[in-house]
C-alpha cells in the first residue's frame, strides 16, 4: 500500500522539479518592462487656468527633482506644485508631503505634514497645496508608505 504511494510521489515531485524551474524562467523571460517616465527633463503643456511663480532644479537635497509653484484656478487663487524626477525613484507608493515651517526632517514625518498626493512618474500633473502654504515658508517631502522611509527632503521655500 505504502510503496505505491511513495513511487507515485517520486514521479510527482521529479517532474515538478523539471517543470516549475522552466514556467519561472519563461515567466521572467516573457514579463513586461516597467514603464518610463514619458516627461524626460520638461513639463506638460501648461494649462490656461495656471501661471508659473517659479521653476527650481536646485531644490531637494539628494536627488535631482525639477520643480515648478504655480497658481491654478480661474483667479489664480490656489497654489499647486509640480514635480518631474531626472531619475528613476524606484520605491513603493511614494507620496508627496508639504511641511510647515523651516525644520530639519530627517528621520519621520511630522505631526503637521500636510498630503498632498502621489509621487507619480508617468504624470505631471501639479499637486494642490495647503492655505498656509501661500503665507508660510515650508518644505516638500517624498515619503515611502510602504517602507515608513523619507526618501527626500527638499529645502525650505515660500511662494513669495
Amino acid at each position: 500500500m505504502i510503496r505505491p504511494l511513495r513511487q507515485r510521489h517520486r514521479i510527482v515531485v521529479l517532474s515538478l522539479a523539471v517543470i516549475l524551474p522552466a514556467a519561472f524562467a519563461v515567466g521572467i523571460a516573457t514579463r513586461k518592462e516597467v514603464p518610463a517616465s514619458r516627461a524626460e527633463h520638461g513639463f506638460s503643456v501648461q494649462a490656461p487656468n495656471q501661471s508659473e511663480l517659479w521653476a527650481r532644479s536646485d531644490l531637494w537635497h539628494k536627488k535631482t527633482i525639477h520643480t515648478r509653484l504655480l497658481r491654478v484656478g480661474p483667479e489664480g487663487t490656489q497654489l499647486a506644485v509640480q514635480l518631474v524626477s531626472t531619475e528613476r525613484i524606484v520605491r513603493p507608493d511614494v507620496q508627496v508631503y508639504w511641511v510647515p515651517g523651516e525644520r530639519d526632517i530627517q528621520h519621520s514625518l511630522p505631526d503637521n505634514a500636510f498630503l498632498l498626493g502621489s509621487f507619480d512618474h508617468s504624470s505631471t500633473v501639479p499637486l494642490s497645496m495647503p492655505e498656509a502654504a501661500k503665507e508660510q515658508t515650508g518644505a516638500l517631502v517624498l515619503y515611502s508608505l510602504a517602507d515608513q522611509e523619507i526618501i527626500a527632503t527638499s529645502k525650505p521655500f515660500s511662494a513669495q
